[in-house]
């Protein structure tokens, strides 16, 4: 049984892939955790059924090309950057402690794990790192305003987790998307087309 070609394979995005459904599952994990009654079971059990289909996903469908030679290029890089993220996280967490702001936390936690994307982007040749990082910073933005609007740490937490996690899923989903197989008539008229 022979393979179907991929219609626009992205190289190198299956580690990127399944990274990031795991991050995601520990984001919506985290979100999830401060509900009340039975959500929290459920909530908890849909976003490891999802993590975990696109883990599966990632895994059979997503294209490893290259990514060892990327890590090892850009190997500093992606250390710089884990280390500054580290660091930002931890700041964060004490000054929110510090003054009494906790439920700013999880907001600025998501912008800092945002902004770690983008100097990413580049080395590893994944220019939607980019939009990942926007769209993370944009979470900690709307976040950051529902706190300071008064609205306790858990109902920050629950919407930065959730908002982080639906991010770096739709990346992985628009992997899976871009490296979809071709629908057989695609493949059908591209063989007839190539004669």
């Amino acid at each position: 049984m022979n393979a179907t070609p991929a219609a626009n394979p992205l190289p190198g995005t299956r580690g990127s892939g399944m990274i990031l459904a795991l991050f995601g599952a520990v984001w919506w994990c985290v979100g999830s955790v401060v509900l009340n009654g039975p959500a929290r079971p459920a909530a908890l059990a849909v976003g490891v059924l999802v993590a975990l289909v696109l883990l599966v996903l990632a895994a059979r469908r997503l294209d490893g090309t290259g990514e060892r030679e990327a890590y090892e290029r850009s190997s500093r890089t992606f250390a710089w950057c884990n280390a500054g993220q580290g660091i930002g996280i931890g700041v964060v967490i004490v000054a929110g402690n510090v003054t009494g702001h906790q439920n700013l936390i999880p907001a600025f936690i998501a912008v800092v794990v945002g902004v770690h994307f983008f100097p990413l982007a580049r080395p590893f040749g994944h220019p939607e790192y980019r939009w990942t990082g926007g769209l993370l910073v944009l979470v900690g933005a709307v976040c950051s305003v529902v706190a300071l609007a008064g609205a306790p740490v858990t109902g920050v937490l629950t919407a930065a987790g959730a908002g982080s996690a639906l991010v770096l899923w739709s990346t992985t989903v628009w992997y899976l998307r871009r490296g979809a197989p071709a629908a057989p008539a695609q493949v059908g008229a591209a063989t007839a087309t190539a004669r």
